[in-house]
């Protein structure tokens, strides 16, 4: 069974949608609503709300004061112009520039009506393209207008003509024209009249005439003097172009219609709805509405008519706005399916009344005389006073049924009411939920203080607005709530997409926001369980235990995003590329379409992008798995998946239409259809007959596409252009449309080959048109044609473009770096990157192979073979090497960087040029043969500091195997190398912490010497730096190493006196106990003094001089034998310390206070004797130093 390819499942979704989302026929909608209105109070949900206010301006208002019969005011926003008479003169007034208006005052009659119509074919030049119908009580005259909408609203001009005719004191009270150029009018007597005119007066006719249309036969011999007046006056007249039906409204609300013939040429009363109130009771009382608080025979009134155009509904034509806010839907033919055949403007054959939709029970009673109808939506104008209006609006939801109503203030009192015309908008579902200015809705409202913008707030409009205020304020504004209940989560979701992806907020807070939105209020995928099937479900549960079947409601993420792409791509997808037209052929969808969808399609693709969670396997997080073993849980899982799968789906249907949609656009950029005649017959049918969707969802739309590409590329080929732009323009933005392989491949190799026989600069610029087209089909490559292209190079010695060309093929083949990450990562085992490293790693072999086989003979050029310069061979592989670390590919410097290693070239390695070489010296995991080199990296760079750093680091590392000596020795250079930078204050840490390392690796220095001594070969003290602590606990302590003990002290700046002086006695007793001669004790023992004190004689805390003086004099003096060896005169302690340094000022000192003291021993004879042979000695050597240094002087 074939697998349904992700782009075809997606299809089949989109297409679906699209389907079931397009715009419904009026008569459904109105079916469809459930009576109630929604409405708010809260300000963000207003559907309608004035823009801006546009004053009249200050002449007119001047003029006004002047006035002395009448003044009318009305609106023609064909011509973006608001029409005001005051007496004899007409102002048409340019709304879009306030200050801007046309004058006309060429008669001298009181105007009492205009109107605006398209003229007659033929009668007028062709820069005539309105015609206005200027009625006063004695005549009617025709003014043409010249109005270039290419040229911005500004471009208007009058021109008076000389057709005219007399009125017959009958004051036109409403003027229409149909499309062909017929004038209709509704006289003041309530008759209809119709205004022919010519270019020139006939024989039989005159040049202009007015026909009486409501006329009866003895009426033609009446004189029109008479002047009868209707029983029933027609009041309005309107006219729907599209059907040819003219509708006229009487003075007693009854409705009229009259058929203008297929061909407009005609006029026929065909029905007359009379009693259209008791109808529309019965209507209500059927439906369940009756009784209505509002709907009452004494005041109804239809104040106006509307047309329902074609585009909006096949079954409904005309709405009729009642004074009290009742909308009646009428039909000119009798209900009927669809028929895709039929003709618009057949003969009426029926008049109906199909739907009366009342107003808001809730509300004030309306008094509406003044409405306009404009895609679904009514905006009326609703008497507060006879002074001052409201505007009310009622406006369709297209997709619930629903109704939303809203009103809001206005000044002064309406005359007239319009849509401000968007000229080529199409009427869409999309139109309510998408951001596009086509689609806003606005209306213009003239009353007698000025004009007045009313925006009419679509659903999407009203999402923006609480979006703003959100963002503003940093959380969702209440109001939320209510329009969640107002529509679907789908529908928010389509239209938060729909905001987000639109360029007019294009990296906004209101963006954010609605992608937040999108996230939160869609949900997650349910079940829905259908009970009357069940399956048996053999694992997690009771075997056999009856489970129901599955059915999956996917969230409304995906539901959305469904919808919006259905909106966004409607225009287009079932659109063909190519449309004949009158000079040939033309695009279908114009750039501007393709540019506005392609905008938001990319934004989408980026969302999904940085969105995996959106198209990844489904997080067990999401899961209730309470019920595990349950259909619900397992249910629940694949829901998970089904909406995991489609989203994917729908995510590679974006961008294969991103992919189409550039293609196109670049087709257009190529002018192809100016190619047409060059391309096959079969190319330009495809263009023409299939659609969008085919060009990019079928393998024979992207077969097609690939043609139509290669086409191009032979032809711009053939006319001498450089393809490479083309080629590289067409890879980034379409690859799938375009096959460049046969073509250019063919190029490149073509010049390669020329190359061969070219010598100087255009074999050189041969070689390099040939890389540069390879360069751009790279993708398209294998590593087979790739190797078979390099030894091409190397045939011709262009190693440089070789080695380009491999390097180039790597990168292409792993745009995303994976190979690096999965080098990195410790090259994991069964990983998908595995195969991106094996090709990279095959690129680089091919690169090293080809700079080896310059060590081998080669021709010298004379046709005899001889070896190549040592030298000269170093020296081109040197340049070789340095062309490929010029490319950023960090793994083929880390694997040139290898190769050096591995050959033993650590010293050219350093010599490398290469930003990457730090990171790689210093990469995880760290090997010594590395980190070695690093720190010799960082003394070529002059980096003092940072060699000082990676020296300590390998110093105390315990991940290598190092002796004690080899640690000391980097902890030296270490040292030296942080002592030749500038150090910093940051670094004054390190430079204390790395002088007190080696300080103790000292200490341990004369540990090692001392435990070797003691035979301790083995020991930990060989291999790895200890502390302080760690040498004298295990070491010193241990071993009674006394004078290393007194080192470590002074190392550590010990301050604890007891335990020195404790060594003290340990050392001197050790000499003095030892099995020798009394005067060799004494002399080890003066040596042992006079090296210490010379070392610690500063430190007062490490070399004790009163302790020492004191014991060293009672050992002596209690030790008959060793004083007996030296003399009982001889001062053999004080002749210790002067060697060492002591001074005889600080020896007499200490003598003196241990002769005053008279502590044990010297608190007797014996003792005062002994201290006093010692003071006298001291005295007399200190007087003959005296002498001495007197002498010298």
């Amino acid at each position: 069974m074939a697998t349904t390819s992700p782009v075809t499942a997606a299809t089949k979704v989109l297409d679906a949608k699209i389907a079931t989302d397009r715009k419904p026929d009026l008569l459904e909608l109105l079916r469809s609503k459930q009576g109630a209105y929604l409405h708010s109070t809260e300000a963000l949900l207003d559907v309608v709300a004035a823009e801006r206010m546009i004053p009249l301006p200050d002449q007119l208002y001047r003029e006004y004061d002047f006035l002395q019969c009448r003044c009318f005011l009305g609106l023609f926003p064909e011509i973006h112009r608001a029409w005001i008479t005051i007496d004899h003169q007409l102002f048409l007034w340019n709304f879009d520039s306030p200050e801007e208006f046309v004058v006309f005052d060429e008669q001298d009659q009181v105007i009492v009506s205009v109107g605006l119509v398209k003229p007659l074919p033929g009668v007028f030049l062709d820069e005539i393209n309105y015609l206005l119908v200027v009625a006063t009580p004695i005549e009617i005259m025709l003014v043409a207008v010249a109005y270039n909408e290419a040229k911005g609203p500004a471009a208007l001009n009058l021109y008076r003509t000389d057709i005219t005719i007399a009125s017959d004191n009958v004051s036109m009270t409403s003027i229409v024209g149909s499309s062909n150029g017929r004038i209709f009018m509704c006289g003041s007597n309530g008759r209809l009249y119709e205004l022919q005119y010519q270019s020139e007066d006939g024989w039989f006719t005159r040049k202009c005439r007015k026909i009486d249309l409501t006329t009866t036969a003895y009426s033609l011999f009446v004189p029109t003097i008479f002047n009868f007046v209707e029983e029933d006056p027609v009041r309005k007249i309107i006219i729907d172009a599209q059907r040819n039906i003219l509708y006229a409204l009487t003075e007693r609300s009854n409705i009229e219609l009259f058929y203008l013939g297929v061909d407009g040429k005609d006029f026929k009363k065909l029905f007359r709805q009379t009693d259209i109130f008791s109808q529309a009771q019965k209507w209500l009382e059927n439906s369940g509405v009756y009784p209505h608080p509002y709907l009452d025979p004494r005041n109804f009134q239809i104040v106006s008519l509307h047309i329902i155009p074609p585009s909006e509904s096949h079954n409904v034509h005309l709405m009729a706005v009642s004074s009290s806010g009742y909308r009646l839907y009428f039909a000119c033919h009798k209900e009927e399916y669809y028929n895709p055949n039929r003709v618009t403007n057949r003969t009426p054959t029926a008049f109906l009344l199909l739907f009366v939709h009342a107003p808001p029970q809730n509300r004030e009673r309306l008094r509406i005389h003044e409405s306009c109808y404009a895609n679904g939506a009514v905006l009326a104008a609703n008497a507060v006073n006879d002074e001052m209006d409201s505007i009310t609006c009622f406006a369709s939801e297209r997709t619930t049924g629903a109704e939303l109503f809203g009103f809001d203030k206005i000044e002064g009192k309406t005359w007239s009411i319009c849509e401000s015309i968007v000229k080529g908008k199409t009427p869409s579902t999309a139109e309510d939920y998408m951001i596009d200015a086509a689609y806003v809705k606005r209306n213009i409202v003239l009353t007698n203080a000025g004009i007045t913008v009313f925006r009419t707030h679509r659903p999407i409009d009203i999402l923006v607005r609480l979006l703003e205020n959100s963002s503003s304020a940093g959380n969702w504004h209440p109001s939320f709530s209510a329009f969640q209940g107002w529509f679907s989560v789908d529908q928010i979701c389509a239209m938060s997409l729909a905001i987000f992806s639109s360029k007019d907020y294009a990296n906004s807070n209101v963006a954010t926001w609605a992608q937040r939105l999108y996230f939160q209020i869609g949900g997650k995928p349910s079940l829905r369980q259908d009970n009357g099937q069940q399956r048996i479900v053999l694992d997690n549960g009771p075997l056999g235990r009856p489970l129901t079947t599955n059915e999956y409601v996917l969230s409304g993420r995906h539901e959305g995003l469904v919808l919006f792409l259905a909106r966004l791509l409607a225009p287009l997808w079932k659109q063909p590329i190519v449309k004949k037209a009158a000079a040939g052929l033309a695009w279908k969808p114009s750039p501007a379409l393709l540019g506005s969808i392609f905008e938001s399609l990319v934004t989408i693709d980026t969302l999904l992008n940085d969105t995996p969670s959106l198209t990844s396997a489904p997080n067990p997080n999401d899961i209730d798995y309470t019920n595990i073993g349950g259909a619900q849980s397992v249910g629940e899982k694949e829901a998970w998946q089904e909406e995991k799968l489609s989203m994917r789906n729908l995510h590679s249907l974006i961008k294969m239409t991103i992919e189409g949609i550039s293609f196109v656009l670049m087709l257009m950029d190529f002018k192809l259809l100016t190619l047409t005649e060059i391309l096959e017959e079969r190319l330009v049918k495809y263009l023409l007959e299939e659609t969008f969707e085919s060009l990019v969802t079928l393998k024979i739309g992207k077969e097609i596409g690939k043609q139509i590409f290669s086409k191009i590329v032979q032809i711009k080929i053939g006319q001498g252009v450089r393809v490479s732009e083309i080629c590289d323009l067409a890879q980034s933005k379409c690859p799938t449309f375009c096959c460049v392989e046969d073509v250019v491949l063919y190029k490149g190799m073509e010049s390669l080959s020329m190359a061969k026989s070219g010598d100087g600069q255009l074999g050189r610029q041969l070689l390099t048109e040939s890389l540069n087209l390879f360069l751009n089909i790279l993708p398209t490559l294998s590593f087979e044609k790739v190797a078979e292209l390099v030894e091409a190079y190397k045939s011709v010695l262009a190693f440089t473009e070789a080695i380009t060309l491999a390097l180039s093929f790597a990168q292409a083949e792993d745009p995303n770096a994976g190979a690096f990450s999965y080098f990195v990562e410790g090259q994991p085992t069964n990983d998908y990157r595995e195969a991106l490293f094996v090709k990279r790693q095959n690129c680089y072999q091919l690169v090293k192979s080809l700079i080896l086989s310059i060590e081998y003979p080669v021709d010298n050029g004379a046709g005899e073979v001889g070896t190549v310069d040592i030298l000269e061979v170093n020296r081109y592989q040197a340049e070789l090497i340095s062309l490929g670390l010029r490319f950023d590919d960090k793994l083929f410097h880390y694997f040139v960087f290898d190769w050096f290693m591995t050959a033993g070239m650590n010293d050219r390695l350093l010599e490398l040029n290469s930003n990457y070489l730090e990171d790689f010296l210093g990469m995880e995991p760290v090997a010594f043969e590395r980190i070695d080199l690093l720190w010799k990296f960082y003394v070529r760079k002059e980096s003092f500091m940072k060699a000082a750093h990676v020296l300590y680091a390998m110093a105390i590392s315990k991940a290598y195997t190092l002796g004690f000596l080899k640690r000391l020795e980097l902890l030296q250079l270490a040292v030296a190398n942080a002592k030749s930078a500038s150090v910093t204050v940051v670094e004054h840490d390190f430079m204390r912490d790395l002088e007190d390392k080696n300080d103790v690796a000292l200490v341990q220095m004369e540990v090692v010497n001392a435990v070797s001594r003691l035979g301790l070969q083995n020991d930990v003290v060989f291999d790895s730096l200890l502390s302080i602590s760690e040498l004298y606990t295990h070491y010193a302590k241990q071993y009674n190493l006394y004078e290393i003990s007194l080192l470590i002290f002074y190392t550590a700046e010990h301050r604890e006196g007891n335990l020195v002086s404790q060594t003290w006695v340990k050392l001197i007793k050790e000499v003095l106990e030892a099995e020798n001669e009394p005067s060799e004790k004494l002399l080890v023992l003066e040596e042992k003094m006079k090296s210490l004190g010379a070392r610690y004689l500063s430190d007062d805390h490490i070399f004790p001089l009163v302790f020492l003086c004191t014991y060293l004099e009672t050992a002596l003096f209690q030790n008959p034998s060793l004083s007996g060896s030296i003399g009982p005169f001889d001062s053999w302690v004080i002749r210790v310390m002067r060697s060492v340094g002591v001074t005889f000022n600080k020896l007499f000192e200490i003598y003196y206070e241990m002769f005053e003291a008279r502590s044990s021993p010297w608190n007797t004879s014996a003792g005062e004797q002994y201290l006093a042979a010692r003071l006298g000695s001291l005295i007399g050597q200190w007087s003959e130093a005296v002498e001495v240094s007197l002498m010298e002087r």
